[in-house]
């Protein structure tokens, strides 16, 4: 055999090998699925010896994952998300408590059938509750705190809705609107459920409504390193339509580099079934809000 046909032999066999070896995904289709998200810990130490300004050593911890899988085609949009988030701080030495800053869980998904590019038919489920108990503290005798009053839990309450209804969807904003909602309020602690907290008749584990509900999201990056989303929803009950339940949040975020991020987060309620204990002891209806402003250290994914 000459040598040109010794090295043609070669090559073939050699190609042979190289397409034996492919990966089987290789001449898969890309997958439907979208999925983006980010992950980030916060963490700050404040730690003060014989410091004349004064102050109090400091503790602070915080974990947040956002994420969503979103699958689009000509014909329908297939979304599931989940957000969480845990925070703890401590204030005064060792003998002080850590108290819970943010605590939140949310999954959902929702499915729509378009009937024009931007309008859907829609279904969605979405569950809500937090992860450890949230406490009302007191001063005992010598002066130190102490959890006085269990106020929530896991499940303590928990919520999960089950809606209906119309989606229009675009680059900026996501708007849902339910004619027919069924929210179902769950409160598992007996110490909880007997007093009727949340809204639950006393004795009783779950509350059912039905109502109307509307869901805006309007999501923006105005600069290739600052994003903001903003989520406000509305329900109201159909047996008392006048009264409806608030929940707004924001979230404004500022890309440090590919790892580190600030964040700034508020989160507005009103619900005529949570009475908030007040100054005097007394419990009655309030406006609740919170903020959080974080350094985070994390990472943001999309495939």
């Amino acid at each position: 055999m000459t040598q040109k046909h010794c090295l043609l032999s070669f090559l073939g066999f050699h190609h042979r090998i190289s397409l034996a070896q492919e990966s089987p995904t290789d001449s898969l289709p890309p997958s439907p699925w979208k999925i983006s998200g980010a992950a980030n810990a916060s963490f700050s130490n404040v730690g003060l010896s014989n410091w004349a300004g004064g102050g109090d050593d400091a503790i602070s911890l915080g974990l947040l994952l956002d994420g969503k899988a979103l699958r689009e085609t000509e014909q329908s949009i297939w979304e599931s998300y989940l957000n969480a988030a845990f925070g703890l701080a401590r204030v005064g030495g060792n003998e002080a408590l850590f108290k819970k800053t943010d605590d939140q869980l949310i999954l959902g998904t929702r499915y729509g059938y378009k009937f024009s590019p931007r309008w859907s038919v829609t279904g969605g489920l979405e569950f809500r509750s937090q992860f450890a108990p949230g406490f009302s503290y007191a001063l005992d005798a010598n002066g130190r705190e102490f959890e006085a009053l269990r106020l929530s839990e896991f499940l303590s309450p928990g919520y999960f809705n089950v809606s209906t209804g119309l989606q229009y969807k675009d680059k900026y904003f996501n708007l849902n609107f339910s004619p027919a909602m069924g929210k179902f309020t769950i409160v598992l602690e007996d110490s909880l459920a007997n007093a009727g907290a949340f809204g639950v008749a006393p004795g009783n584990n779950v509350r059912a409504e039905l109502g109307a509900n509307f869901n805006l999201v309007f999501e923006i990056s105005p600069l290739e390193n600052v994003s903001f989303k903003s989520v406000f929803n509305l329900f109201a009950n159909y047996e008392t339509l006048g009264r409806m339940d608030v929940n707004w949040e924001t979230l404004l975020v500022f890309k440090v580099n590919k790892f580190i991020t600030t964040s700034f987060g508020t989160q507005l309620i009103y619900d005529h079934d949570i009475l908030i204990e007040q100054a005097d002891g007394q419990f009655q209806q309030a406006t609740q809000f919170k903020h959080v402003l974080n350094l985070n250290i994390g990472y943001k994914f999309a495939f």
